[in-house]
């Protein structure tokens, strides 16, 4: 392995820590001229980012990690789900570094952090945190429903804690007069591989379109939004003709546009991706979302609406 890749290797492994630049030395057993060649090279290429901690002491970052808005770049958030194709179609047109999440509160949380700039999460976990924080804006519906129970034969039912499945899960199990215990998971393959000792799981897709026996939470509660699209305030003041570029394409964008670049990402099918966006509404309007801010009643919750 070549040495620069080492340190990107090593800088992965960090993450939102980073490592001081004589440790990436020490660890490495290079030479102090050769990290410091690499990384200048690095931060060039807008690889990593390097930053001055005291005399002539510096910590470097990825770029995806850094714990603050770098300028000219984008980190967009997206959960392990189907309906994203539009954000991933926009955010490649904009050159932007896309990551993962396995649950919507760490997600949402990077978000408030400055860790990412833009985050497709559930809408509910964004109007808690949001409200709390004071520092992200809510400027976009991603979709709605694409949601429901996979039916097993065990007892209780299993969720994701603190997100829209959580709320409509506990809707559903309201209107249906149901009485069992909520099981939190921390991600979705964790929840499925435990199905069988469960009545039931509320699942997102694509995974809702892998089971047979399910029943849409739409076709019981009616339509419902599903994730949302807020973005940092520090990141909206240092970049903002890049959200602008960002917001243009998103909106311009179909949801069948970004199914390749979705696919690649998540590693689902292609055909199960575009299988699974029948179950999603991207129809609606501000409206949508302005009526379950004012259903959830969290405080302050319009005030973090912004429609650009």
């Amino acid at each position: 392995m070549k040495a620069e890749d080492k340190i990107i290797s090593q800088l992965q492994f960090a993450k939102e820590k980073g490592l001081l630049q004589s440790e990436i030395t020490r660890r490495l057993n290079l030479s102090k001229s050769t990290v410091s060649e690499i990384l200048s090279h690095l931060e060039e290429k807008r690889v990593i980012v390097r930053e001055e901690i005291s005399q002539k002491s510096y910590r470097v970052w990825l770029v995806k990690y850094y714990p603050r808005v770098v300028e000219g770049i984008v980190r967009i958030g997206i959960l392990k789900a189907s309906e994203y194709p539009k954000v991933v179609s926009a955010g490649e047109k904009v050159n932007a570094i896309l990551r993962v999440y396995k649950n919507s509160i760490e997600a949402t949380k990077d978000l408030v952090h400055g860790i990412v700039d833009i985050v497709a999460s559930p809408f509910v976990t964004q109007a808690f945190f949001g409200v709390l924080m004071k520092n992200i804006k809510i400027f976009r519906v991603v979709a709605m429903n694409g949601s429901g129970v996979a039916i097993s034969n065990g007892k209780g039912f299993g969720c994701s804690e603190f997100s829209t499945m959580e709320r409509i899960l506990r809707k559903y199990l309201k209107m249906k007069e149901i009485k069992e215990e909520i099981k939190f998971f921390d991600n979705p393959d964790e929840m499925i591989s435990q199905i069988s000792n469960l009545r039931g799981i509320a699942i997102w897709e694509p995974y809702f379109s892998m089971f047979e026996k399910v029943e849409l939470f739409c076709d019981v509660i009616g339509d419902f939004v599903c994730c949302s699209l807020a973005v940092n305030e520090n990141f909206l003041n240092k970049n903002r003709e890049l959200f602008d570029e960002f917001l243009k394409y998103y909106d311009k964008s179909s949801p069948r546009d970004g199914v390749k670049g979705l696919s690649e990402i998540l590693g689902f099918s292609e055909e199960l991706i575009k299988k699974s966006l029948e179950n999603y509404r991207f129809d609606f309007g501000i409206e949508s979302l302005e009526k379950e801010a004012e259903e959830l009643n969290f405080g302050r919750v319009q005030e973090i609406l912004c429609f650009y």
